[in-house]
C-alpha cells in the first residue's frame, strides 16, 4: 500500500462487531457499531437488535450475552445514522475495513472517498518464511501505541480510537512506518484467542482468513 505525506482534511474510523448465527465463519450478524472522528471523539455507538436468532454471542470477544441486544436499535436505522456522518469527500480507517464497509452497505465515492486498511499498511515482508506478515490490531495497538490497549475483547469504540491514532501516527510518516513494520515483525504477538481455542469457539468456526484451520467448508 502507498503512504502519504500529508492526512486527509476529513477521516473517521468506524468498527463493527458481529454475532454468530450459525457455525460457519461467514455467518455472521451485526452487533455492534462504532463511528470515531480523527480527533478521537466518539461520534455514533450502537448496538444491533437481531431479527433472526443468535447461534452464538461469541463472549469473550464481544462481551455480549442473550438479552444485551433486546434493547438495541434496528440495523437499517443505524447504517442510517452511519451514513447521515459520513460524505463522498471522507477517508474511512481501520483493520480490515472492508468488511465494516460491507456490513453497513457503504458506497464508495457516495459515503465515502476511499479508505485505508490498516492490516495493508503494516504487512511486512517476512525474510524468515519468504512471504508477507499481517499483524492483527491488538498486536499494532499494543506494539506501538501502548501495551494492554486493546483486549482480547473487543469495544469497537477502543478500536476506532485505536486504528485512528495508529493512522495518524504512522500513514504520512514512510520512515517511521518502516521502523513500526520491523517492529511488529519481530516483537512476537501474544497468543491470540482464537489460536488457544484452536479456531473453534463452542462449534463455531473462527478460521475465516486461515483456510488451513476452517472446518465449516466457507470460502
Amino acid at each position: 500500500m502507498a503512504v502519504s505525506t500529508y492526512l486527509p482534511e476529513k477521516y473517521f474510523s468506524v468498527d463493527v462487531e458481529c454475532v454468530a448465527t450459525g457455525r460457519r465463519h461467514d455467518e455472521r450478524s451485526v452487533a455492534l457499531v462504532a463511528v470515531v472522528d480523527k480527533d478521537e471523539n466518539v461520534l455514533f455507538k450502537a448496538k444491533v437488535k437481531q431479527d433472526n436468532p443468535v447461534f452464538n454471542y461469541l463472549t469473550p470477544l464481544t462481551g455480549l450475552r442473550p438479552g444485551d441486544l433486546n434493547d438495541g436499535e434496528q440495523l437499517d436505522d443505524v447504517i442510517r445514522k452511519v451514513k447521515a456522518l459520513f460524505g463522498p469527500d471522507v477517508v474511512l480507517v481501520g483493520q480490515g475495513i472492508p468488511s465494516d464497509i460491507k456490513w453497513l452497505k457503504l458506497e464508495e465515492k457516495r459515503d465515502f472517498e476511499s479508505s485505508v486498511d490498516l492490516g495493508e499498511l503494516f504487512k511486512t515482508y517476512n525474510p524468515r518464511y519468504g512471504n508477507y506478515s499481517y499483524f492483527t490490531l491488538s498486536h499494532e495497538a499494543n506494539t506501538l501505541i501502548r501495551s494492554g490497549m486493546i483486549a482480547e475483547q473487543h469495544d469497537p469504540v477502543v478500536d476506532a480510537i485505536a486504528s485512528i491514532q495508529l493512522f495518524k501516527k504512522y500513514y504520512n510518516n514512510p520512515a517511521l512506518l518502516d521502523e513500526a513494520k520491523r517492529t511488529l515483525l519481530y516483537n512476537r504477538p501474544l497468543t491470540s484467542w482464537k489460536k488457544k481455542i484452536n479456531y473453534c469457539y463452542e462449534g463455531v468456526c473462527m478460521a475465516a482468513y486461515l483456510p488451513e484451520k476452517c472446518f465449516c467448508g466457507a470460502p
